[in-house]
C-alpha cells in the first residue's frame, strides 16, 4: 500500500509489482479528493494563548519566582501585588500600575501567600508569609498596613522550620492560621502561626509526613483541604487540619490520562461562579496552565498558556473586580524568560479561554 505526504508525493512501502491495478486506482482517486479539499487554518489554536496586559519588574529584580495579591478593603484599585524574588533576596510590593511601593530584604525567599481578616491579639489583620530557604530555614511573617499598603514585620526570625522549598497558608474555620512547608528533600511540614502575646508571631510544628520533591501548594480554606504538586508524579489532596489522615489522594497524575507533562509547580484556586471553582496548576514541562474541577472526581477542564511565558514557577489570581482594567480580577505568573518580570493578565480572558460559565465571585 501507499502513504501520502501533504506535498502530494506518494512513497512506496512495497514494490508496485505487488499492488493490483484496481487498488492503485482507488487509492489515487481518494488522494485526489483529499488533496483538492481546502486547507483549513486552525485559527482556534491561537486562542490557547492569553496575552499579558502588564509586566511587573524593577531594577533590583532578578527572578520574581512567586507572588500573591492583597485586596484593598474599600478601594479595590488600590490593591497590590507582592512578589518574592529568590535571586535578588527581596520582596517587592507593586501597585496595579506596576509602580514599586516597597522592597524588603529577605534571604532567598520562596513561596509567598496571604490571608486577609485573620484575628490576632483581638484585631483583624492581613497576614503575608513567605518561606526563607537560606541562612536558616524560617517563615517570615508580615502584616499589611492598609493605609500605606506596605508590609510590617511580625516575626524576629524566630519561626524556624525544617528544610523548606515552598508552601502555602491555610486559614482554618476554627480561626487558626497554618503554613504548609513543602520540601525538595521529601518531607512536608505544617506549622501553626499564632500571636506571641507581645505584638509578634510564634510558630509551632503540628505535623509532618513524607512526600516526593514538591514546591507548589494551595489550600482550599472552605473545604479544609491542601493540594500539593509533587513535581514528577502529580497533584495530591490532603485534609488540612492537623489531625487529618495522611497519606492523601493522588487526584491528577503526570501522564496522558490527565494531560500533565510533569515538573508541576505553582497552584491557585479560581472560584468563577457560585459553588463552582477550579484548581489551576503550572505544568512547567509544557509551558501550560491546566485547570481541574475542584469537586471530585476533579475532571480536567482545559488549559491555556500566556504569550511569552516559559517555565513558570509561581502563579496566583484574585477573582475580584479591580477597576476597569480588570473587571473580573487578575491572573499573574512567573516566567523564566528575559528579566523574569511578573506577567499580569486579565482573569476574564482566562475564563473565556477555559469556557467557564458564570460570573466571578
Amino acid at each position: 500500500m501507499f502513504s501520502y505526504t501533504r506535498s502530494g508525493k506518494c512513497q512506496e512501502r512495497s514494490t508496485l509489482s505487488k499492488i493490483n491495478r484496481s487498488s492503485y486506482c482507488c487509492a489515487a482517486a481518494l488522494w485526489l479528493v483529499w488533496f483538492s479539499l481546502p486547507v483549513v487554518q486552525v485559527a482556534a489554536e491561537e486562542l490557547v494563548n492569553v496575552s499579558p496586559v502588564r509586566q511587573l519588574v524593577t531594577d533590583a529584580a532578578k527572578d520574581q519566582d512567586d507572588l500573591c495579591f492583597w485586596v484593598h478593603p474599600t478601594n479595590p484599585v488600590q490593591s497590590t501585588i507582592i512578589a518574592s524574588d529568590k535571586s535578588a533576596n527581596f520582596l517587592f510590593v507593586y501597585d496595579l500600575d506596576g509602580k514599586v511601593i516597597q522592597q524588603i530584604v529577605v534571604t532567598k525567599p520562596g513561596n509567598i501567600d496571604i490571608r486577609q481578616g485573620v484575628k490576632l491579639d483581638g484585631k483583624l489583620s492581613d497576614i503575608v508569609v513567605v518561606n526563607q530557604r537560606d541562612d536558616g530555614f524560617k517563615l517570615r511573617v508580615f502584616r499589611v498596613n492598609p493605609e500605606s499598603r506596605q508590609l510590617l514585620p511580625l516575626d524576629t526570625g524566630n519561626v524556624t522550620t525544617g528544610p523548606n522549598y515552598g508552601g502555602c497558608l491555610y486559614h482554618s474555620r476554627s480561626g487558626k492560621l497554618y503554613f504548609l512547608c513543602t520540601s525538595s528533600a521529601g518531607t512536608v511540614e505544617q506549622h501553626e502561626l499564632a500571636s506571641d502575646g507581645k505584638g509578634g508571631i510564634s510558630g509551632t510544628r503540628v505535623r509532618s509526613w513524607p512526600l516526593g520533591k514538591c514546591e507548589g501548594a494551595v489550600a482550599d480554606d472552605e473545604a479544609g483541604t491542601f493540594y500539593i504538586a509533587e513535581e514528577a508524579r502529580g497533584i495530591w489532596k490532603f485534609g488540612a487540619e492537623p489531625d487529618s489522615q495522611t497519606p492523601g489522594e493522588l487526584v491528577a497524575e503526570v501522564g496522558q490520562q490527565h494531560g500533565l507533562t510533569g515538573d508541576l509547580e505553582g497552584m491557585a484556586i479560581y472560584r468563577y461562579a457560585k459553588e463552582l471553582a477550579c484548581l489551576l496548576v503550572s505544568d512547567q514541562g509544557s509551558n501550560r496552565f491546566v485547570a481541574f474541577d475542584l469537586k471530585p472526581p476533579h475532571r480536567r477542564l482545559g488549559e491555556f498558556s500566556v504569550d511569552g511565558v516559559r517555565s513558570t514557577d509561581g502563579i496566583d489570581l484574585v477573582a475580584t473586580p479591580l477597576g476597569s482594567s480588570f473587571p473580573e480580577g487578575i491572573f499573574a505568573c512567573h516566567t523564566d524568560v528575559g528579566r523574569r518580570a511578573v506577567q499580569v493578565s486579565s482573569l476574564a480572558a482566562i475564563r473565556q479561554r477555559l469556557n467557564l460559565i458564570g460570573k466571578t465571585q
